[in-house]
């Protein structure tokens, strides 16, 4: 192709057709890249096939079941991301500045996080603002910024680095410590010595970032067929065993904060923790200024810290 005809070719990749490709990338099919946009597989097609010709290379592999990218078709999608991503940012600025438009907030964090700390708080949240609209998804997988919408993510350790977001520690004094019913502790004088462990049972959390057997090295040592209990693999659910009496878990002080509060766990240990940073708040640069946005951001910081807003999440 002629660098004229080439030139004039690349000026038909409309915006729909970089949609297309887009949505063809990440479903790998054509037929469900149809069904997202409400067009048929054929005009998916026909899009992708003149981006193609007019880039001069193949951006997919047709298969039998769907469609596999070239590395040429890689690379335009981390192309196509970025910049979707940055259109996707000023519209949401704009829209958030528009007084006339409700502003929207979309929330994403670690499902423990999310029934624990923010579901009990979000009701207060909204009456002191109702001018927004929070949306709240409890996933565990690292957010995409880029792609998913989300304004805000509270994760469980630290997501991976990008140089156009900004991480810090949800508590700077973040711990993992062992907590139990009162009423499993009845009749012992607290704090226990680290070695009465081996009198109870342990509950473990498989996907936490600490264990009984870093706790129990660490300030029980002589301490050599511990008797092992539950095994669960979500914070809300050990925190749950432990307060309905099933034994002892060893969970972050930033969840366990409003059992200890209420008087439904305590610490049998007392203060033999592990430090561990393992809550992260998260948010695009481009964002955090914007007014519901820091509004968010201002209100987790608080209720965790515990400095800047009462404890039912009331600005």
């Amino acid at each position: 192709m002629k660098p004229v005809q080439r030139y004039r070719a690349l000026r038909k990749a409309s915006l729909k057709g970089l949609q297309a490709f887009e949505a063809a990338y990440m479903h790998r099919s054509f037929a469900s890249a149809a069904q997202e946009l409400s067009i048929t597989a054929s005009a998916v097609s026909h899009s992708i096939q003149t981006l193609e010709e007019a880039l001069g290379t193949l951006l997919f592999e047709r298969a039998r079941r769907g469609v596999v990218p070239t590395e040429a078709g890689a690379r335009l999608f981390e192309v196509i991301r970025r910049s979707f991503g940055e259109i996707d940012d000023e519209l949401r600025t704009i829209l958030d500045r528009s007084s006339s438009q409700q502003q929207v907030v979309t929330i994403q964090c670690a499902p423990s996080f999310a029934a624990i700390w923010l579901m009990p708080r979000l009701p207060a949240f909204l009456r002191a603002h109702p001018d927004m609209d929070v949306r709240l998804w409890a996933v565990h997988q690292a957010p995409d910024f880029s792609n998913s919408g989300v304004d805000v993510a509270v994760t469980y350790g630290r997501p991976p680095a990008s140089a156009g977001i900004h991480v810090e520690p949800i508590s700077r004094r973040e711990r993992y410590l062992p907590v139990c019913s009162p009423a499993l502790v009845e009749g012992w004088t607290l704090p226990l010595p680290a070695a009465d462990i081996e009198n109870f049972y342990l509950i473990q959390n498989d996907v936490s970032l600490t264990s009984w057997d870093e706790w129990i090295a660490r300030f029980a040592p002589g301490c050599l067929n511990p008797v092992r209990g539950l095994r669960l693999d979500r914070a809300f659910m050990t925190l749950s065993a432990a307060e309905n009496g099933l034994g002892m878990c060893i969970e972050s002080t930033v969840l366990v904060h409003d059992y200890l509060r209420d008087g439904r766990l305590v610490c049998p240990f007392g203060e033999l923790a592990i430090e561990a940073t393992a809550h992260y708040l998260a948010v695009p640069k481009s964002r955090e200024g914007l007014g519901a946005v820091h509004t968010v951001l201002e209100w987790i910081r608080g209720f965790v810290d515990g400095e800047k807003s009462d404890p039912n999440g009331g600005a």
